[in-house]
């Protein structure tokens, strides 16, 4: 095959994938996105920008990824809340990365031929696991947009030459500030430089290789140290002392993934949901045949299966839960650790290209998985199309979750099924009675089907259960609990409990707001436009609610 058909075939395959993704750009926004999307602000100034390299990028999680975060914001500037541009990105940068592992691959030194290779790249990004990195706007783009630059990096390093190892400096450092995976990536040059897969002289002396590596040193304190900075080591927490199988069954769960997938989405499930014998032996079956066929040619393959393993096991290392993390499994963990059994395979098959029948085998298997693959991709996007569609299918495929039931409750409290929608926390608080998301949402919904004395019982205890990682919800609780104590027309109770909020958090806006009109209701204008003018001066304040509360004191005369 020459050059350009190859090329030609990519392009194909790369627009294929981003058609099948592309085809549900009109799902909506879901989950994380309402964090990480909705409650954004457009920037408003370069200074907006800054800030967004030096705070953490969510309130209640040990990330730091400003890049990640800076390319969603950024179109929230652009298009604001229209979720099918967002959509149609994720789908542009799966097509990306897809093409830029098809030219790490293409290395010589895999010794892949060109129809393995497209073959490869098209089971990778029509796989389940990267679907899961698509259609969740935001959780998919902490993915993607990391993984690409890990491949570029990758691809650079190993090209050898002194302007490629540069770009492989530069990458790496853009790769840590799009996701913590990034983290492994000096120690996965070091294992491809000792297995002289750089095409560069043997370094001989130890000042070559303090040369060589300084610059990802430097790249690997510097961001351990703006870590430190921002959490205080905080984040981290060994999780071996209570669940030391926890990288035993990150890692049968990660070969599970990669060789036999659900078809349905089982969304972050936990061991007792994903773990299924027959997979796992399947999984493991495959990986023994690699392994065979590894040794067999191992005169050829030996340091590019060295490589690949490293790159499997280094890539899932930092979600194998050796430390807390926010969920213990889940197929995004997965989709870049899936190219090594991908790769390792083409390997062996293209060391029997010459013979026929292999040619004719590979081909029919890799169409007839191709389609497999698209097919379950298809079917996923579905479960992606709105919140409803979603919380249903994770409530369906893991039952124990409170986390989906309370979510689902939402999606139904959204759309006033106030009845549905506290049937859906009283089931999560059978499964946890302590679970303070179900108690709270089911007070926001007492409150609005004004049955104010069960909502306050329901907002005092979760009060009385939230721990030091939930404080900042103390904040939402106490405004929350003012306005079942005003819905009781009890305004001391209510004041008391929003100025407790205000207290809690001085850029509170909504306390401010609803303590002036207290006040206004009151006949008391002094008080509220004390409220009225200090909500003017929050930094949360933005212009459009600025020019609201102008309004309002003009029309009350309070200026």
């Amino acid at each position: 095959m020459t050059r350009k058909a190859e090329t030609l075939i990519l392009l194909a395959v790369v627009s294929v994938i981003f058609a099948l993704y592309g085809s549900f750009y009109s799902n909506t926004f879901l989950y994380d996105d309402s964090e990480q999307v909705l409650a954004q602000q457009p920037l408003e100034s370069f200074d907006d920008l800054i800030m967004i390299f030096t705070e953490p990028s969510f309130p209640t999680l040990p990330y730091y990824r400003p890049l990640t975060r800076t390319s969603i914001i950024l179109q929230k500037t652009w298009h604001g809340d229209d979720a099918r541009w967002f959509h149609l990105f994720n789908a542009l940068l799966a097509s990306m990365t897809v093409g830029i592992a098809w030219l790490l691959i293409r290395l010589p030194v895999f010794k892949i031929q060109p129809v393995p290779a497209l073959f490869v790249v098209a089971l990778f990004g029509l796989h389940p696991a990267s679907s899961s990195c698509v259609y969740p706007v935001a959780s998919g783009r902490e993915t993607l947009l990391p993984a690409a630059l890990i491949l570029l990096s990758t691809w650079c390093f190993l090209k050898g030459t002194r302007k490629y190892y540069w770009w492989a400096v530069v990458t790496c450092g853009l790769a840590f500030l799009a996701k913590e995976q990034a983290i492994v990536l000096p120690v996965l040059f070091v294992i491809a430089d000792r297995l002289k897969l750089t095409g560069l002289p043997e370094q001989k002396q130890k000042i070559d290789w303090l040369r060589r590596y300084t610059p990802f040193l430097l790249l690997t304190v510097g961001y351990l140290l703006l870590r430190w900075l921002l959490f205080s080591g905080t984040e981290v927490k060994l999780m071996l002392a209570e669940q030391p199988l926890g990288p035993f069954y990150s890692l049968l769960y990660s070969l599970q993934t990669s060789f036999v997938p659900f078809v349905e989405l089982v969304y972050e499930p936990p061991v007792d949901v994903w773990f299924d014998p027959m997979r796992i032996t399947v999984a493991l079956l495959l990986t023994g045949i690699l392994i065979y066929f590894v040794f067999r040619k191992s005169d050829v393959l030996a340091r590019t299966a060295c490589f690949w393993g490293a790159w499997f096991l280094l890539l899932i290392l930092p979600t194998s839960n050796i430390l807390e993390q926010e969920c213990f499994y889940s197929e995004r963990y997965v989709f870049l650790a899936m190219l090594a059994p991908l790769a390792l395979f083409a390997s062996i098959v293209s060391q029997y290209w010459d013979r026929f029948l292999v040619r004719k085998l590979f081909v029919i298997t890799g169409l007839l998985a191709g389609v497999c693959l698209a097919c379950i991709s298809g079917i996923r996007g579905f479960y992606f199309e709105n919140e409803e569609t979603f919380f249903q299918q994770w409530v369906n495929t893991n039952p124990r979750s409170p986390t989906a039931h309370v979510h689902l409750g939402l999606v139904y409290a959204s759309h006033g099924q106030f009845s549905e929608a506290i049937a859906c926390y009283e089931r999560a608080l059978a499964i946890d009675p302590e679970f303070t998301g179900a108690l709270i949402n089911q007070a926001n919904d007492l409150v609005t089907m004004q049955q104010y004395d069960e909502a306050i019982q329901l907002y005092q205890r979760s009060l009385e259960l939230l721990d030091e990682k939930l404080q900042h919800l103390e904040v939402g609780v106490y405004h929350n609990l003012g306005n079942a104590w005003w819905g009781k027309q009890d305004a001391e109770r209510a004041i008391q409990s929003y100025e407790h909020a205000i207290e809690l958090s001085r850029e509170h806006l909504p306390s401010y707001l609803a303590l002036a009109d207290i006040y206004l209701q009151q006949n008391q204008p002094a008080h509220a436009a004390r409220y009225l003018n200090a909500a003017l001066k929050l930094e949360s304040a933005t212009k459009q609610k600025q020019r609201e509360i102008h309004n309002v004191m003009q029309r009350f005369h309070l200026e």
